[in-house]
C-alpha cells in the first residue's frame, strides 16, 4: 500500500542482503504490528516502533533452537519475557531483562532439571534465590552474589527415606557462606538426628562448637580441621552417623584400650542399654532425681518401654504436625517448630490441666541451657528425641501428685497423658492459623511481621527467669494504642475470641486479665480479629464485587475475581518485607520460600478455571436427549457452582486478611513506632537542652567566680562584700568601717531635695 507517494499500510519490503519485513508500515517506516524474516531463517513477530523491535513479539533463531517471547524495547530483550533454549523445552528461563541481560526476578530452569528461583544480576544469579539440583538432591535458598553462594542461607541434602524410618530427617546446614563454602557460624543438622552449632571454615569445623550426638549428649569445646581438637583422630562425621559397635570398621582402628575411644563411646551412645536404641535417648536424669536412688532404675526402665510402645504412634504424630504450612519438598520431611508444638499441645488439651503454654515453655526450659529470648520463641526447632522428652517432662508436671505415691510413678504419669490427651485428639487440628492449606499459606505470609510486633509489646516476666512474655492486658492495651478497638472489635469480643480455647480464662463473675498468650495465640487470634474488624462492606468495596441480582445469580465471574485478590495480594511479601528490619536471615529465606510458594498458587489457579470454563462450553454445545443425562450434567453443575463458592468465600477471606494486616495493623503499629521515635527524640532533645542550659550556667558561674577573684585582689574588697552580703537588719559586726566623707557628703545634701520634692 502506498499513500502520497510513500509505503502507507500493509506491505512487504525486502532489502539487499536478504532481510524481509511483511507488515506496516507509516509513512515509509515499519510501524505497529509485523514479521521479520532473516536470511538464516530467524523470525521475528510482534509490534513494531520505527523499524525496530518494541513492545510484545515473538523471536524465533534459525541457526539454534532458541526462541524468546515477551517485551523488546529498542530491539533488545527488555521487560517480562521467557527464553527457550532448546525444541524440548526443559532449558529455559522467564522473568525479567534489561536490554538482553537478565536483570530483576526470574526462573532458570535447566536441561538437568535444575531450578532456579530468584534475583539475578548481569547474567548472573544474585540476590535473594532458591536453586533446586534434582539431580543431586539438594537445595539452597538464601544469598546469592555473581552466581554463587554468598551470605545466609540454608542448603539441604535430601536423603531417600521410606515412611516412618528410623531417621526421619534430612543434612540441613544453616548459616553463614562464603564463595559457596560453609563458612563462619553455622548449624548442620545430621540426618542421624546429630547436630553442630559453631565455627566453620572452607565446609570443615573449625573453631568453638557444639557437637550435639544423636542420643542427645552434647560436646562442647574446640574443633580444628574438622575434628575435635582434644581428640584429633576421631573424626565428628564419622561420629555424628555410625555407631562404634563391635563389628564397626571404625572401633577395629581405635582400640577399646583408647580413652578418646571410649569417652566419644559413651558420648555417641553406643554402650547405651536404652531399649530405644542408641539413635534415641531420653534425657531422664533431671526427671529421675525426683525419686528415691533405689526407684530410678526402674523408672527409666519402664517409662523406655513406655515410650517404644506407643514410638510408631508419636512419630506419625511428630510428622503431621511437623508438616503443617510447608511446602512439599523432595522427601517430604519437616523439622517441627515451637509453633507446630504449641499447636499439637492445645490440639491435645493439655492447657486443660491448669497451666498455660507460657508455663510449659518455662518448665521445659529448666531441663536445657536455652537463651532466655528463645525460651517463647516460634521459629525454634524441636527434633524427635527432643518432642519426647518434652512430653515426658510435661506428663510427670501434669500428673506426678495424683501417683506420687505408687511405683512406677513415672510410667503412670505417661500413660495417663497418652490415654487422655494425645490418642483421643492428636491431629485433629483446631484453630485458625493450620485449619486449612491454601488459608496456611497466605496466613504465613504475615507471620513475621506479626512476630517482630508480638516482641515489641512483651514484658519481662515477674518470675525468674524473667523472659519478655505478653499478658492478655498488654494485648488489649496495644489494641486499643493502635485504636482498632471499635463497635465491630469490642472489648468484649476481644475477651470471647481469648476464651475460645482457654477455660480457665473467666469464671461467672472475674476475667483473668493475667493471662499469659504465646506467639501462636496472639496470631490466631489477629486471624479471628480480622473476620470482626473487616466488614462485609468493605470487601466488596476494596474486591468491586457487584451485589447479587433478583435471580439470585452473582454477577460477574468468580475467576476474575480470584484473579483480581491474587494480583493485589501478590505484593504482600514486598510491602511486608519494605517495613520489616531482618532480624534473622533466617526468617528471610523462609519469606523467599512463603513467596515462592504463593507464586504457584497464583498460576495453578488459571489453569483450574480454564479447565471448567471448557467443560462448560462443552455442555452448553451438547443436546441432552434424555432425562438421565440432564440429572448428571445438573449434578456437574452443582459441584461448578460449589467450586466456584469456595472459589469466592477464600478470595474473600483473603482480602479480609489482606485489609487487615496490610491497611489496619501493619499501619496502626507504624504510625505507633513512628509516635514512640517522635517522643524519644523530643526526650533527648529536651536532655540536650537541659545539659547545655547546665553547660552556660557552669561557664557563668565560672565568669562570677573569675570576677570575685579579681574584686577580691582590689584594697575595698572587704567592704564591698560587707555592703554586697549583709541584710539591712543584720546585726553589726564587731568591726564596721564608717563610710567615706564622699559619701556622707552626697547623702546629707539629697535630704532637703527630697523633702522639697514630698512638699510638692
Amino acid at each position: 500500500m502506498f499513500s502520497e507517494g510513500l509505503m502507507h499500510g500493509q506491505g512487504t519490503y525486502i532489502w539487499a542482503d536478504g532481510l524481509k519485513y511483511e507488515g506496516e508500515f507509516v509513512k515509509n517506516i515499519p510501524m505497529n504490528h509485523g514479521v521479520y524474516t532473516w536470511p538464516d531463517g530467524s523470525t521475528y513477530e510482534g509490534e513494531v516502533s520505527h523499524g525496530v523491535r518494541q513492545g510484545f513479539g515473538m523471536f524465533k533463531c534459525g541457526t539454534h533452537p532458541v526462541s524468546y517471547i515477551g517485551h523488546w524495547c529498542h530491539g533488545k530483550r527488555h521487560g517480562k519475557g521467557s527464553i527457550y533454549y532448546n525444541q524440548e523445552g526443559t532449558s529455559w528461563y522467564e522473568g525479567d531483562w534489561v536490554y538482553n541481560i537478565k536483570n530483576g526476578w526470574g526462573i532458570r530452569c535447566y536441561k538437568s532439571g535444575n531450578i532456579y528461583e530468584g534475583q539475578w544480576e548481569n547474567n548472573m544469579r544474585h540476590g535473594e534465590g532458591r536453586m533446586r539440583w534434582l539431580t543431586a538432591n539438594e537445595e539452597y535458598t538464601g544469598q546469592w552474589e555473581k552466581g554463587i553462594q554468598n551470605g545466609f542461607g540454608t542448603h539441604s541434602w535430601f536423603l531417600k527415606r521410606i515412611p516412618n524410618s528410623q531417621y526421619p530427617l534430612r543434612n540441613e546446614y544453616i548459616g553463614e557462606f562464603v564463595n559457596g563454602y560453609r563458612h563462619g557460624h553455622g548449624k548442620f543438622y545430621y540426618a542421624s538426628g546429630a547436630v553442630y552449632e559453631g565455627e566453620w571454615v572452607s565446609n570443615k569445623k573449625h573453631g568453638m562448637g557444639r557437637l550435639t550426638f544423636k542420643n542427645g549428649r552434647v560436646y562442647d569445646g574446640s574443633f580444628s580441621n574438622d575434628h575435635i581438637v582434644e581428640f584429633p583422630n576421631l573424626e565428628v562425621e564419622f561420629l555424628s552417623h555410625l555407631d562404634l559397635s563391635s563389628e564397626s570398621p571404625f572401633k577395629s582402628r581405635y582400640p577399646a584400650s583408647s580413652i578418646s575411644a571410649e569417652i566419644i563411646r559413651k558420648l555417641d551412645g553406643s554402650e547405651s542399654n536404652s531399649v530405644l536404641g542408641s539413635s534415641i535417648e531420653l534425657n531422664l536424669s533431671l526427671l529421675l532425681n525426683m525419686y528415691p536412688e533405689k526407684d530410678q532404675a526402674e523408672e527409666k526402665k519402664q517409662v523406655e518401654y513406655a515410650v517404644l510402645r506407643n514410638i510408631t504412634e508419636l512419630r506419625r504424630i511428630y510428622s503431621f504436625y511437623s508438616s503443617l504450612g510447608c511446602d512439599h519438598s523432595l522427601d517430604n520431611t519437616f523439622l517441627m517448630t515451637k509453633l507446630h508444638f504449641w499447636r499439637f499441645l492445645k490440639d491435645c488439651k493439655f492447657h486443660h490441666h491448669k497451666i498455660t503454654l507460657a508455663d510449659m515453655d518455662r518448665i521445659l526450659s529448666t531441663y536445657s541451657d536455652t537463651p532466655v529470648e528463645e525460651i517463647h520463641s516460634p521459629f525454634t526447632t524441636i527434633l524427635l528425641r527432643t518432642f519426647l522428652n518434652y512430653l515426658l517432662q510435661l506428663a510427670y508436671h501434669i500428673h506426678h501428685k495424683e501417683y506420687q505415691n505408687r511405683s512406677p510413678s513415672l510410667f503412670l504419669c505417661f500413660t495417663k497423658l497418652m490415654t487422655e490427651n494425645i490418642h483421643p485428639n492428636a491431629c485433629r487440628v483446631k484453630g485458625s492459623l493450620f485449619s486449612g492449606q491454601p488459608w496456611m499459606l497466605y496466613s504465613m505470609n504475615y507471620i513475621d511481621k506479626c512476630w517482630e510486633i508480638y516482641t515489641v509489646y512483651c514484658r519481662p516476666h515477674t518470675a525468674p527467669p524473667h523472659e519478655p512474655s505478653m499478658k492478655m492486658r498488654h494485648f488489649l492495651w496495644m489494641l486499643k494504642d493502635f485504636k482498632m478497638i471499635n463497635k465491630e472489635l469490642t472489648a468484649t469480643k476481644f475477651v470471647e475470641v481469648i476464651a475460645e480455647d482457654n477455660p480457665f480464662i473467666h469464671d461467672s463473675v472475674d476475667i483473668n486479665f493475667e493471662l499469659e498468650l504465646v506467639f501462636l495465640e496472639f496470631f490466631e487470634a489477629l486471624l479471628s480479629f480480622a473476620l470482626i474488624s473487616v466488614t462485609e462492606q468493605m470487601t466488596k468495596t476494596y474486591l468491586n464485587l457487584p451485589n447479587d441480582d433478583p435471580s439470585g445469580n452473582k454477577r460477574g465471574s468468580s475467576y476474575m475475581t480470584n484473579q483480581n485478590i491474587q494480583d493485589r495480594s501478590s505484593s504482600i511479601g514486598a510491602s511486608q518485607e519494605s517495613d520489616l528490619q531482618d532480624s534473622s536471615t533466617k526468617s528471610s529465606s523462609s519469606k523467599l520460600g512463603l513467596m515462592l510458594d504463593r507464586s504457584k498458587i497464583r498460576v495453578s489457579e488459571p489453569k483450574i478455571k480454564k479447565s471448567l470454563s471448557d467443560e462448560r462450553i462443552s455442555k452448553m454445545n451438547f443436546k441432552s436427549p434424555g432425562k438421565g443425562l440432564t440429572f448428571f450434567l445438573s449434578q456437574n453443575e452443582r459441584k461448578e457452582k460449589s467450586k466456584d463458592e469456595q472459589k469466592e468465600k477464600l478470595a474473600v477471606w483473603i482480602t479480609s486478611m489482606y485489609i487487615f494486616f496490610m491497611n489496619i495493623l501493619f499501619p496502626a503499629h507504624k504510625r505507633e513506632e513512628i509516635l514512640k521515635e517522635k517522643i524519644r527524640e523530643d526526650r533527648l532533645h529536651h536532655v540536650a537542652t537541659a545539659h547545655q542550659r547546665k553547660l552556660e550556667n557552669d561557664e557563668l558561674e565560672a565568669r562570677l567566680n573569675t570576677l570575685r577573684e579579681e574584686a577580691a585582689r582590689r584594697p575595698d574588697y572587704d567592704v564591698d562584700i560587707t555592703v554586697l552580703k549583709e541584710p539591712a537588719d543584720a546585726p553589726s559586726s564587731s568591726f564596721t568601717p564608717s563610710p567615706p566623707k564622699e559619701d556622707t557628703a552626697v547623702s546629707q545634701s539629697s535630704k532637703p531635695v527630697t523633702s522639697k520634692k514630698k512638699k510638692k
